[in-house]
């Protein structure tokens, strides 16, 4: 299910509900500590419930995040923009006139090889998102513009 808020204390997982009991009342987690817990029934089931809950969660993450490695990403416009305008049409641009030729598909492919490393070096070295936000703007306004004023390849002159 992914990494928890625990950490080892003597050997044994402390979980983060202990941690935040733990600020309300220390004498209860350590006599618990010492004596073990006693939960209701009730409190057993809810504890059940909550943990069919998040596995459901975890699951629907998993499904979602190979849903959009699926879709494709547009690594680095996502990176400087998020989720924008700018994005949608860089990927459109992608979907719609390289996909559909070879030499566009080799020139995602190379994208793809190489566009999650400068993703990780954009991130080191915020600074360099400025000029690369700049350019990636300026492609994606003119593409946006050449879509509005030449769809379907039919320029309106």
């Amino acid at each position: 299910m992914g990494k928890r808020s625990r950490r080892l204390v003597s050997g044994r997982m402390v979980s983060a509900s202990d941690l935040a009991q733990m600020g309300r009342c220390e004498r209860l987690v350590v006599f618990e500590h010492l004596h073990g817990s006693r939960r209701t029934v009730r409190q057993q089931q809810a504890r059940a419930r909550g943990l069919v809950e998040h596995a459901q969660f975890y699951r629907e993450g998993l499904a979602a995040s190979a849903q959009a490695a699926r879709k494709g990403r547009c690594f680095i416009a996502t990176c400087v923009f998020g989720e924008a305008w700018q994005t949608e049409v860089l990927r459109r641009f992608r979907d719609e006139a390289l996909r559909p030729s070879t030499l566009g598909r080799r020139v995602i492919r190379l994208y793809y090889r190489g566009a999650p490393g400068t993703c990780e070096l954009l991130r080191r070295w915020p600074r360099l998102q400025v000029p690369v936000r700049m350019v990636l703007g300026a492609i994606a306004m003119g593409l946006r513009w050449w879509s509005g004023s030449c769809g379907g390849g039919k320029c309106r002159r």
